[in-house]
């Protein structure tokens, strides 16, 4: 039988309740306020927050959620809460949860919601999730992240750099403008985008390229021309001010026009005029936002395409323009060039005659006495070379050599062989003659054989200043030498003989008497160096410029004479220095002039005595001009 508790025990036991009885208030007290606390953080966290029991079901969510998807605790509590979740994300969440690994419980989720008037949005979504022994959820709480915005200037900032890099790359305007319309309709998720240009003659607007999602549509709207009161763009010209309409409803009539012509009704639009400098060239379009209104982060976007693409479009109309001239100028060129051609060929034939003529006349005036008729002889041969020097210079500049002559003379020649021997000798007497007219044709009209030869360059500069220097024996110029042997260059001879030449006839028709000119041979990097330096009057600024363009003549027309050849300023033909830029760019040498003009002589108007010593008595600085001219052979390439 049980004993009986005494009043102690009895006292002792309600003294340990009443302490279990404090202890749990004390408790419940913590717990009340942990609670409260936790209900107030989330009531005021700036982020969306569901919390769900171990059915699934919505048992809380903070105003942070109303605000941003629009619902409240009322509509969804004890609900699965499905209505702001995509249809084909529905059971994405629930799967992702079941794929967690037992020793995880938090999930992160970069996914899309739908807000309460069926705006998508874009959210990273974090869960905390509670779990059973059998690893299922028992309740859950989800904070979520709208990042819409975020993503959204994310992407417009990439495709800016985007655009920005590659809009170089258009000179098309067709393919600029798709290439601008489609970003544009991407960025913007809309129906349409389009470049509308402005027509300032015509008053019109036409689109050269249009994207949108139907190709037929996107061809109509190409072939449309509006006239500029007639769509809003106008007002955008007119104003410089942006357009957006969100709701055409009430407008619907005024702009059955531009529906019917482009095939599609528009029901919203955002307009951005294209600037160029103080002048408006066309607008910016996009129109039908598939999601919602435009708002001003669409504004900002195509303002600052618009920025980016106006000054493209107008480097697009100027390459255009440009490829145009281009094309009409190569067509005239290359019709200039058959014409010299042709003039060239022209010219071999009556010079040939002149010259066989001239030769024929100065045999029979030998039985005059000679002082009658020399000098005009001398004369008359000295501008036949200069015609002759001419053609030859034309024959190499221009590239495109005929050889109709050749072949028609030489076939004439060969079929009426035996009649014409028959009727010079019956005429002259001579037998044998056609062997010197076939040699003849051969010389005048047979086209050069540039055969690519290993020379040695100081030998063969130092050859050429020996068979030149008896045609400069009258001057009073120092030939000054410094020839170093080197290895060989690769280059016809013909070509290297007139430009080795032309350099040093050059140097002493600018150089005065008393004066000197040096050349050179020497080695450079991984090639060979042919210098001539004159010291003479040297060239004006002007004259540095245009000496390399051909027929350019350094004197002014009043002090131009012909002369003989390397006679002090000489009157050339203007030519040489063309015909070896021509040959630097066949034969893969670099020619290159530097010039100093001398002091006493700044102008081209003013003329040199063409004496140093005549010089030395003038008033003024000294004598300092000089000319240097380059040509840099590289070592030719060994296979």
């Amino acid at each position: 039988m049980a004993q009986n508790p005494t009043y102690e025990n009895l006292k002792l036991r309600i003294k340990v309740l009443e302490n279990q009885l404090m202890e749990t208030k004390e408790n419940n007290q913590v717990s009340n306020e942990a609670s409260r606390n936790y209900k107030r953080f989330l009531r005021f966290l700036p982020y969306p927050v569901i919390v769900r029991d171990a059915k699934g079901l919505i048992s809380y969510l903070n105003p942070a959620f109303s605000k941003t998807f629009g619902w409240t605790l009322i509509e969804l509590k004890g609900k699965t809460g499905k209505q702001y979740v995509p249809n084909s994300l529905k059971n994405e969440l629930i799967s992702k949860i079941k794929a967690l690994p037992a020793n995880k419980n938090v999930l992160e989720l970069s996914t899309k919601r739908l807000t309460k008037n069926g705006k998508v949005l874009d959210v990273m979504l974090r869960a905390g999730v509670d779990k059973d022994l059998d690893n299922n959820p028992e309740g859950m709480i989800i904070v979520l992240r709208d990042v819409t915005m975020e993503k959204r200037i994310q992407r417009n900032r990439d495709a800016m750099a985007r655009i920005t890099q590659l809009l170089p790359q258009y000179p098309n305007l067709r393919k600029l403008l798709f290439f601008v319309n489609t970003e544009i309709k991407g960025l913007l998720e809309t129906e349409s985008a389009n470049t509308i240009l402005l027509d300032e003659t015509q008053k019109e607007f036409y689109f050269i390229s249009a994207a949108h999602d139907d190709p037929i549509t996107r061809e109509r709207i190409e072939k449309a021309r509006f006239p500029v009161d007639e769509l809003l763009s106008g007002q955008v010209v007119k104003t410089g001010n942006h357009i957006i309409v969100n709701n055409f409803s009430d407008d619907r009539n005024q702009y059955k026009s531009r529906d019917r012509k482009i095939g599609y009704k528009v029901r919203n639009v955002i307009l951005v005029p294209l600037r160029n400098k103080d002048r408006i060239i066309g607008i910016l379009a996009a129109d039908n936002k598939t999601t919602g209104d435009f708002d001003d982060t669409d504004l900002e976007t195509l303002n600052n395409i618009a920025a980016a693409v106006a000054l493209s479009i107008e480097n697009a109309r100027v390459s255009r323009e440009l490829r145009k001239a281009y094309e009409e100028l190569k067509s005239l060129n290359h019709a200039k060039d058959k014409m010299i051609n042709h003039l060239s060929h022209e010219l071999k034939t009556p010079v040939a005659i002149l010259l066989s003529s001239f030769k024929i006349l100065s045999k029979k005036m030998v039985l005059l006495p000679e002082e009658t008729w020399r000098p005009t002889f001398d004369r008359i041969g000295r501008n036949l070379d200069r015609i002759i020097g001419i053609e030859d210079e034309v024959y190499d500049i221009v590239e495109e050599k005929e050889v109709f002559h050749h072949k028609v003379f030489s076939l004439i020649l060969e079929q009426c062989q035996d009649e014409l021997e028959v009727l010079i000798a019956e005429e002259t007497g001579e037998k044998g003659i056609l062997t010197k007219v076939r040699q003849r044709i051969e010389d005048i009209f047979t086209p050069r054989d540039l055969v690519v030869k290993d020379i040695f360059l100081d030998s063969f500069v130092k050859e050429r200043i020996k068979t030149i220097q008896p045609d400069m024996a009258h001057r009073n110029i120092s030939l000054l030498t410094s020839l170093q042997s080197s290895s060989p260059i690769q280059m016809p001879l013909e070509p290297l003989k007139k430009t080795v030449d032309g350099l040093i006839k050059n140097a002493v028709e600018n150089t005065p008497d008393g004066g000197k000119i040096e050349v050179l041979v020497h080695k450079k990097d991984n090639g060979i160096q042919f210098i001539v330096k004159d010291h003479g009057i040297g060239l004006t600024q002007e004259a540095q410029k245009r000496i390399f363009e051909g027929f350019f003549s350094t004197q002014e027309t009043k002090n131009y004479s012909s002369k003989q050849p390397f006679d002090f300023n000489a009157g050339g033909k203007g030519a040489d220095l063309l015909r070896m830029k021509i040959f630097s760019e066949r034969f893969n040498f670099k020619i290159s002039m530097s010039s100093k003009r001398c002091r006493r002589i700044p102008e081209n108007k003013d003329a040199c005595p063409g004496s140093i010593q005549d010089c030395e008595k003038m008033p003024g600085p000294e004598c300092d001009g000089k000319t240097i001219v380059t040509c840099f052979f590289p070592s030719p390439k060994r296979g």
